[in-house]
């Protein structure tokens, strides 16, 4: 989604259509532009079921970066959580924005830390933090409150060896965005609802117009496009001895998939193309790309006419998926507990609470909730529409239809595990490597899975 190695890794929850950072988590100055299209729903003070803490109040300190430490929401969000607790929640503010709070928190969990509440943005950061033992589980803590996790966030919630260690508080999920005009000009119908990738070829094929300088489709140069149908069927990329499981199959159609998009069909920029040409995230703007395969973060671009003006209508449906795995890819992010925290029970109230309510303070747009009621939705996804141009016509069941995607499930949108970032880098450098004609496919499939067992076996050592 918010896909973590595109222009900022950084930016991972989904707000008003696009993808933001949490209150206490990062910022960047897309996101600032972002965050002026929220949803502005009116903060509740009632309480919420969350675990019993001790009568007398606590002082919790959450981290958090100086951007987010001077928004109005977020003093309005912890004077809030006050009156419902009683506790005082303190930031412990990292100058600076983007990864660099994650610098801090390394170097405070190393030697225990004394802050209780952390904000874990991505998927790669859950893990390594859940990996690592820095992270409080919470599955007792919330069985003896009678909070029921799995009720509420049902697809959303992730676990390590079936133990909870964050509740999410916003979800990013992909769609893909359309030039209407280009469908009128072509005479195509628009899409809609649940499709799958043979449908959206076909589509981008005619909608293909080398004599205007029109591609059907692009996709963003993200190393987790290099196995986007291997994620949507859920397969791992770890075998169940932890050693890499790239030689599944479905690695390689995936990887092969992506580089006869470009090469082969030509329905879209090959990848050398991308690279050569360094064409932006943001392409499809211009007004020559017919379909935009990204994160729903990208919702903020349309919305900014100042920035990208058009004299042309923008459309948003759902992710094709693969017949084999009828999932949207996506992440979660929201808050753990320091599992040295000096008030774990106190903490882990403020964590439910936070994954209860902070989407309504425009801190992480729509909620990874699963139980929410119809009045809950439709506000949210009203405040959201109405964020589009006019022209556009894009309504709140069209935005429904694209974030909530009750017909699909979810899966991961990024391989994590015990290597995360540097299974990251080694895919993209090795599949690229084949995108460009530089090495056979059954080679660089081989060099993903030799380098990554590799790394595995290192890091596995270093933990030793």
């Amino acid at each position: 989604m918010g896909e973590m190695n595109g222009r900022n890794a950084s930016v991972t929850l989904l707000i008003g259509g696009m993808i933001v950072l949490s209150l206490a988590g990062c910022s960047t100055k897309k996101d600032e532009i972002a965050a002026s299209a929220a949803p502005t729903v009116s903060p509740s003070s009632s309480a919420v079921t969350t675990p019993a803490a001790n009568k007398e109040p606590v002082t919790l300190k959450w981290y958090s970066t100086s951007g987010n430490a001077n928004l109005p929401a977020t003093k309005t969000l912890l004077e809030d959580y006050k009156k419902v607790s009683g506790n005082t929640v303190e930031l412990e503010t990292v100058a600076g924005d983007g990864d660099v709070i994650y610098k801090k928190i390394d170097i405070d969990l190393s030697t225990s830390g004394n802050v209780d509440v952390i904000p874990l943005q991505n998927p790669i950061i859950h893990a390594k933090y859940a990996n690592s033992g820095f992270l409080l589980p919470l599955n007792d803590l919330y069985k003896q409150a009678g909070v029921d996790y799995e009720k509420k966030y049902g697809k959303y919630l992730t676990k390590f060896n079936d133990k909870v260690y964050m509740l999410p508080t916003g979800a990013g999920t992909w769609a893909v965005f359309y030039n209407k005009k280009i469908f009128d000009d072509a005479k195509v119908a628009y899409p809609k609802g649940e499709w799958t990738w043979d449908q959206y070829v076909e589509t981008a094929k005619k909608l293909t117009d080398p004599s205007k300088g029109i591609y059907g489709s692009n996709f963003p140069d993200y190393d987790n496009t290099f196995y986007l149908l291997a994620a949507q069927r859920g397969i791992s990329g770890y075998k169940a001895d932890g050693t890499s499981n790239y030689d599944d199959p479905a690695f390689k159609e995936s990887l092969q998939w992506l580089g006869d998009l470009g090469n082969l069909l030509k329905i879209q920029p090959s990848w050398l193309e991308t690279k050569s040409k360094k064409i932006p995230y943001d392409v499809f703007m211009n007004g020559k790309y017919a379909m935009q395969f990204t994160g729903t973060w990208f919702a903020f671009a349309p919305i900014d006419l100042k920035t990208y003006p058009r004299d042309w209508k923008v459309g948003i449906t759902q992710p094709p998926v693969d017949p084999s795995g009828k999932n949207m890819i996506g992440i979660t992010s929201g808050n753990g507990i320091n599992k040295f925290s000096k008030h774990p029970k106190e903490a882990a109230d403020f964590v439910n609470w936070l994954a209860d309510n902070q989407y309504k303070y425009g801190g992480s747009g729509t909620p990874a909730r699963v139980d929410l009621t119809k009045d809950d939705t439709d506000k949210i996804f009203n405040e959201m529409a109405a964020k589009f141009p006019a022209a556009d016509s894009i309504t709140s069941e069209d935005l429904k239809d694209v974030f909530l995607t009750p017909n699909l499930g979810l899966k991961p949108e990024k391989i994590t595990g015990s290597i995360a970032a540097e299974y990251g880098k080694i895919i993209l450098q090795e599949g690229e490597s084949y995108l460009v004609g530089q090495k056979p496919l059954d080679d660089a499939i081989k060099a993903i899975k030799s380098r990554a067992d590799e790394a595995i076996d290192k890091a596995k050592t270093l933990k030793n």
